[in-house]
């Protein structure tokens, strides 16, 4: 390095650091520090899972819909011969608008299952008007949320667990 390079490294770091009287140090930041995988005081805690925004005033769902519903979404879903629109067709009306939405960039073609197995088991309780259930397929396990919307179980969303070979 060149003499000059030296001073003036010296001097750009100098600002970095903090020395003098640490009775006069900056006050700590009144922010919660952000955490991974925990709730952080202060901040709201997300809503609860498989509620959605459109789920406002109206009238209730019967609890014991929602596996029902949860089914009849995964057996619609769990058919990758169909073509695209008659697949969607299918699924549209089980689920949410927003979700619905979603589900149009779906090719069936590429689902990981073709089969339902078995019977919808809960994997968070069914209360405060949301639910998510477990469905075994041919090739692993169909996670389902449902959420009650104006007296109606609806899907919100979905995620696909495989099976370990």
């Amino acid at each position: 390095m060149s003499a000059i390079a030296i001073p003036m490294l010296l001097a750009t770091l100098s600002g970095c650091f903090r020395s003098g009287d640490p009775d006069n140090a900056a006050p700590p930041t009144t922010r919660p520090a952000p955490t991974v995988g925990g709730a952080v005081a202060g901040v709201p805690t997300p809503e609860a899972l498989g509620r959605d925004d459109e789920d406002d005033e109206g009238p209730t769902a019967p609890v014991a819909g929602a596996a029902p519903a949860a089914a009849a979404f995964a057996t619609a879903w769990a058919r990758p011969r169909l073509d695209a629109a008659s697949w969607l067709k299918g699924v549209t009306p089980l689920c949410v608008p927003r979700f619905a939405a979603q589900l149009r960039t779906v090719d069936p073609a590429n689902l990981p299952a073709s089969r339902i197995t078995g019977r919808p088991e809960a994997t968070h309780p069914v209360r405060d008007g949301g639910g998510q259930f477990a469905i075994p397929t041919d090739r692993g396990t169909l996670l389902v949320s449902v959420a009650d919307v104006e007296g109606r179980w609806l899907v919100t969303g979905n995620d696909f667990v495989r099976a370990p070979r």
